[in-house]
């Protein structure tokens, strides 16, 4: 499996930034549930999905001072122009019920479809790969677990 970093680059995908973390990586005999969800369903269904309504808020506000919030501006910028390439994007990953990877593609998603292209049903029904597993199912790492 390739690394997500050299996924990205070779996707030509925005690089993640200061406040990117690192994904974690299941073990080869693990087997996450995968789902394919919505935005809206992934902010009803996982615990701990961080920023999404404070990159709205900076974006109101047009406050450009916060790292996180202009990663996800870049990342909406992506989507907007490569609307191709979202169903080749790396899982959103879930753990134990929490987000643990895939918060700055969903708050980008969340600012296209409340703010920079909200006249598009388009947002609100693209349905992101979600994998859904435990801290058993990981290979031990210093990716972020909450």
């Amino acid at each position: 499996m390739k690394n997500f970093i050299n996924w990205l680059h070779e996707n030509e995908i925005p690089q993640p930034g200061v406040s990117s973390g690192k994904p974690a990586i299941f073990k080869p005999d693990a087997k996450p549930i995968k789902k394919y969800l919505t935005v809206d369903e992934i902010l009803a269904q996982v615990q701990g999905v961080p920023y999404y309504k404070e990159v709205i808020q900076d974006f109101d506000n047009n406050d450009k001072s916060w790292d996180v919030t202009n990663k996800v501006i870049e990342y909406a910028k992506f989507m907007y122009d490569n609307p191709g390439k979202l169903a080749s994007l790396p899982p959103v990953i879930v753990i134990d019920g929490k987000l643990q990877d895939g918060a700055h593609r969903i708050s980008a998603i969340n600012l296209l479809k409340e703010r920079l292209d909200k006249t598009s049903p388009k947002w609100s029904n693209i349905k992101l790969e979600v994998l859904f597993g435990t801290k058993n199912d990981l290979i031990p790492g210093d990716y972020h677990l909450a």
